[in-house]
């Protein structure tokens, strides 16, 4: 499960951040994110968790001040006994940072999630498998120990 719009509005026309600052657009991006998965439970993974600084024209929007609502849904997720993607495709659009970031997942490691999986977003051959292997070293840097893949909705770890 992912979010790419909010409101019926597309982030990466902008139409989602226009009259709005960098902390309400972000802001809202992360309590529509928690508004579903408190009610939606048919997922298995939350995708791409912080897509929206893909098309932040802005910059990155500091962790910290993300922290408390990222915490929250992080918290629900684990609860509810579902994961966490990690997409490669950060590499791909130039970003600095995994995506999520390393501080989601270092937190979300720190709350004891363990259910986390690695996808490559692949909308092109040649993407496909893309950085898996780097993000795996990633991964065992911030202390997974394995990533998951899924056979009908339960997941099945490997090592990392």
């Amino acid at each position: 499960m992912s979010c790419h719009q909010v409101d019926n509005l597309e982030f990466w026309t902008q139409d989602f951040q226009k009259g709005k600052t960098q902390q309400e657009y972000n802001e809202r991006y992360y309590q529509e994110i928690l508004d579903v998965i408190e009610q939606f439970k048919d997922y298995q993974v939350l995708g791409h968790l912080d897509l929206i600084k893909r098309y932040d024209q802005a910059g990155i929007y500091p962790f910290e001040k993300i922290k408390d609502i990222v915490s929250k849904i992080l918290k629900q997720v684990i609860r509810d006994g579902k994961g966490i993607e990690v997409n490669t495709s950060s590499h791909r659009y130039g970003l600095d940072d995994l995506m999520p970031s390393r501080d989601i997942l270092k937190h979300y490691y720190q709350l004891g999630g363990t259910i986390i999986t690695i996808g490559s977003d692949s909308h092109q051959p040649d993407h496909l498998g893309a950085y898996i292997k780097e993000t795996r070293k990633e991964l065992k840097e911030i202390g997974f120990k394995c990533y998951c893949t899924f056979d009908h909705k339960k997941p099945i770890y490997h090592p990392l």
